[in-house]
């Protein structure tokens, strides 16, 4: 028997990707938020960071770094500053909207993983969780990895 396209991993997680996605592109939506901003606020929570170092933190350019500052600044949630210790570098810190921004998307989360994974047991989604994040790791797809 041949196997069909339909039938591989590749094809399955596509799918689920694309319609996850979505689903919590939409919940994020009515907050002014992307989900390529969740690592970004994520990652400010515990300390300020300049901007370069975000972008190698989250393996993206300094260009899109500063698009998502932008789009971020404008939803209030962080704000650029002057280091004290170097003038010429700018430091991003989160603001008391984005803290709960943040949460609020950690909420939304929470919401979309339930609704994709409530015909699971818990062992089934702690599988699932162990096996995703070692693939994840293995193809350094997780932002700081």
């Amino acid at each position: 028997m041949t196997s069909q396209v339909t039938d591989s991993l590749a094809f399955l997680l596509s799918k689920l990707g694309q319609a996850t996605a979505e689903r919590f592109a939409d919940r994020l939506a009515p907050l002014g938020l992307r989900p390529r901003h969740c690592a970004v606020l994520q990652l400010l929570e515990a300390a300020p960071l300049g901007q370069l170092a975000l972008a190698r933190t989250i393996g993206v350019t300094p260009s899109v770094v500063v698009d998502m500052l932008d789009e971020l600044e404008g939803v209030g949630a962080v704000r650029r500053v002057r280091d004290t210790a170097d003038r010429r570098r700018q430091l991003v810190e989160l603001t008391d909207e984005g803290r709960e921004l943040s949460r609020s998307a950690a909420k939304a989360a929470a919401q979309v993983d339930a609704d994709l994974l409530g015909g699971l047991s818990p062992d089934q989604r702690g599988a699932l969780r162990e096996a995703l994040t070692a693939i994840a790791t293995t193809h350094d797809l997780l932002p700081g990895g």
